[in-house]
């Protein structure tokens, strides 16, 4: 996918524009209508014109800043509000092959998180009397303003002279040339963020296809060796040339530091790891700040007519079940739904397939019983109730 075509706009629409004082304003006045796509290979692929949409689910800064035509991103603008926010920082994955099923290794299907600055208090310690004081949980004790290149700093005593301050005071002299020294992002082991799930164990029907194995993604943030921030409006990454060299030391580095982590936390995968890859750096779209849900701009709908953006940055988290909540939303909107649609007639694209589509087809059997057809193949776990509730309620006691 290279770009996104548009049409343009009629010579009395932009003479309107004009009239109207709003030719200095990319977000006022019509806009020209997404009238399809280009491929890198210079192929062009056209939608309907009178009621064909566009939908991308790149997310909202891929889409306006990497394939909206310069021109036309300069002409009319952006959602409101994008400027505002920045993206979120590109991730890492560690793909981990492992040596036996879900109930060899204990693993579970919930995905496990380390959040650094939401859980780790920071203390400080008083030198002279050796007191405590307890810091505020999810605060950054290191913080980017740093020590500036040239800066001296001095304690001096002073006296007190026509009421005013007695005691150390901090003299701070900056010369005019000092640079800001900008902290280095890089993977701290024990610290940093990061998750760690089991796909083989959310899958039941794993064991039966694949037998005895299981797979294990680590997701990390990517060090400032594979990627470089600009403070730019909205703020952005950009991935630095030959930033998934596999070979590489820093990702051989990296991997070191993850895999300790891992087995740091789930030590029952030491002895049966068969395989390792890492893969990235990868796009993760907008980062989780109020502004990403505060902006006007952050809906399917887009100022283009034609236009929609779908994906995990309309919704809350960066999973796959965030994506497809984001891809609905986009095609209700594509297809005119609207706010009095959905919150009072209860009219969505989902209620109005129903009305059309037949029930599945209740024809599988399982043990003589009758039971709804599914996907995938599944075994059900049969639980004795009157166990596991005495079970309950002795832990309770405990």
């Amino acid at each position: 996918l290279q770009e996104l075509l548009f049409e343009k706009l009629d010579e009395k629409k932009e003479t309107k524009k004009k009239t109207n004082g709003e030719e200095n304003d990319p977000l006022k006045g019509p806009k020209p209508k997404c009238k399809g796509i280009r491929l890198q290979n210079g192929m062009d692929i056209k939608v309907s014109k009178d009621d064909g949409s566009v939908i991308s689910m790149l997310g909202f800064i891929p889409t306006f800043l990497n394939l909206l035509p310069a021109d036309t991103r300069t002409a009319h603008g952006v959602p409101p509000g994008l400027p505002a926010i920045s993206e979120r920082r590109p991730l890492m994955k560690i793909m981990v092959g492992l040596k036996g099923s879900k109930a060899d290794l204990n693993l579970t299907g919930a995905d496990w998180y380390r959040l650094p600055n939401a859980s780790l208090p920071y203390d400080e310690m008083d030198q002279a009397t050796g007191q405590i004081r307890f810091g505020t949980i999810g605060v950054d004790a290191g913080g980017d303003d740093l020590t500036t290149d040239g800066e001296a700093t001095e304690e001096t005593e002073t006296t007190s002279v026509g009421g005013g301050r007695r005691g150390k005071q901090s003299k701070t002299a900056t010369p005019a040339t000092a640079k800001k020294i900008t902290r280095r992002c890089k993977f701290q082991t024990g610290e940093s963020w990061m998750k760690v799930s089991f796909p083989s164990a959310k899958d039941p029907s794993w064991h039966d296809r694949y037998g005895p194995i299981s797979t294990c993604v680590v997701t990390v943030e990517a060090c400032d060796d594979f990627v470089r921030a600009f403070d730019t409006k909205p703020q952005i990454y950009s991935i630095l040339k030959g930033a998934g060299n596999s070979t590489s030391g820093e990702m051989g580095r990296l991997m070191d530091r993850v895999m300790k982590d891992l087995l740091q936390t789930f030590p029952q995968l030491e002895d049966n790891i068969i395989c390792t890859q890492m893969y990235g750096p990868v796009r993760s779209g907008l980062t989780h700040c109020p502004a990403r849900f505060a902006i006007k701009g952050n809906r399917p709908e887009t100022s283009y007519p034609g236009l929609f953006v779908g994906g995990a940055d309309l919704t809350v988290g960066d999973s796959f079940s965030a994506s497809i909540v984001g891809g609905w939303m986009a095609a209700n909107a594509a297809m005119g739904y609207s706010m009095i649609d959905h919150v009072y007639l209860k009219k969505n694209l989902t209620s109005d397939l129903e009305q059309f589509m037949e029930e599945p087809s209740l024809v599988t059997e399982r043990d003589g019983v009758v039971v709804e057809d599914v996907g995938v193949p599944f075994k059900e776990v049969n639980i004795d109730e009157e166990n596991a509730t005495k079970a309950a309620e002795s832990s309770k006691e405990e």
